[in-house]
């Protein structure tokens, strides 16, 4: 494994780990992390792909664990965009996957080296309206939105997830904005437009595949579907999973990482490697 340090136009430096097989190589799989998920949750599935010939690569997006930090998502397309962009610029010989995971898929189309993939994976990359979640989840997700997000980030400057007896959080900027998607039927387009951020969905002609998950509360199968259409002229395909399929008692919105499912799971996704 080495680490690569590359720059990014958020105007920050980004660490590339990537893990190279012992055998002939078979393509490269880039893994664009979740919103504020750290990179290890990650480690497992990318050890599993490098025992399996493929160069993996993992990273986090520019101070995604500095909770105090000003980053906003326009930051973070910027970062995506400067690992896609590397995996463009030297892996040319190699066949190249992006494995997208929540966030890390629905912003895909704003990378202009998107189009340069042969395959794209939206794993768990949902549209989060709220009204497209249940009955119980759209009262919870009210409750957050509007109550416990403004008294957490006034407390805090920023949200702090040990207020509630777990690890982590999310700098400010980033819940706000994450807020005001939720509560828009359009989610983050018209807040990318009015920031002129340039989007490349359109450009995309590869084979895109999206895995919901049946058990995973904050997506939702229209909210899936709604992020794939994105892509609009390539080809698309939905998939929805069920934990008891591949042995597993529970997915959620990280079940897909796990390490438990690498016996069915992970094997199944390399099936859907092309």
């Amino acid at each position: 494994m080495e680490t690569i340090s590359i720059n990014s136009l958020s105007g920050r430096n980004i660490q590339l780990m990537i893990r190279h097989p012992e055998q002939q190589v078979k393509g490269v799989v880039l893994i664009n992390p979740g919103t504020c998920i750290p990179q290890k949750v990650y480690w497992n599935f990318a050890d599993f792909l490098t025992k399996n010939n493929y160069i993996s690569i993992t990273y986090d997006y520019g101070d995604a664990q500095n909770f105090k930090s000003k980053v906003s998502h326009v930051d973070w397309i910027k970062d995506m965009n400067a690992a896609m962009q590397y995996v463009v610029e030297n892996f040319a010989d190699c066949k190249k996957y992006c494995v997208g995971h929540s966030s890390g898929g629905q912003l895909i189309g704003y990378s202009s080296s998107a189009k340069d993939f042969d395959q794209l994976f939206l794993v768990a990359s949902t549209n989060g309206y709220w009204k497209y979640l249940n009955t119980l989840y759209k009262l919870l997700m009210l409750l957050f939105w509007y109550i416990i997000v403004p008294l957490n980030v006034l407390i805090n400057g920023y949200f702090n997830n040990k207020m509630y007896g777990v690890s982590g959080g999310f700098p400010k900027k980033i819940i706000l904005e994450l807020r005001h998607f939720c509560l828009s039927k359009q989610f983050f387009l018209p807040y990318f437009a009015q920031q002129k951020v340039p989007l490349f969905y359109n450009t995309i002609q590869c084979p895109v595949k999206s895995y919901y998950f049946a058990d995973d509360a904050v997506t939702s199968l229209k909210g899936c579907q709604f992020i794939l259409d994105l892509y609009a002229n390539a080809p698309r395909e939905i998939e929805t999973l069920k934990a008891k399929d591949y042995g597993m008692k529970y997915f959620g919105h990280r079940g897909f990482f796990n390490k438990k499912a690498e016996y069915l799971l992970w094997n199944k996704f390399l099936i859907d490697l092309i």
